[in-house]
């Protein structure tokens, strides 16, 4: 289930880019490089604890990896709440791209 979410994700980051190798460095990068350094200094920069609402840090608290800060809701809300972001940015490549093509 947490790859599907994933694909959703790559998907609408493909519909948006439009390329191929900029939408798999965007991907990664943001996964492996700008969430664990977002959720590391969320709270010396907002004062708040951001770790847990990144997406894929929520989705894999969702595949039950050790780690963390956990979601506030449990692994089941964290896998919910990656979904509907999955498909709100889905829906918000779609829309433009609906608008430019007849």
């Amino acid at each position: 289930m947490a790859f599907a979410i994933t694909a959703v994700i790559g998907l609408a980051v493909g519909l948006l880019l439009k390329s191929g190798g900029a939408t798999v460095a965007v991907v990664l990068v943001w996964s492996l490089v700008a969430e664990p350094a977002l959720g590391a200094a969320g709270e010396w920069l907002l004062g708040v604890d951001i770790g847990a609402r990144l997406p894929f840090i929520a989705l894999s608290h969702f595949r039950g990896q050790p780690g963390g800060t956990p979601f506030p809701g449990g692994p089941y809300a964290a896998g919910l709440y990656v979904t509907v972001l999955a498909v709100g940015l889905l829906t918000a490549a779609i829309r433009p791209r609906e608008r430019r093509e007849p």
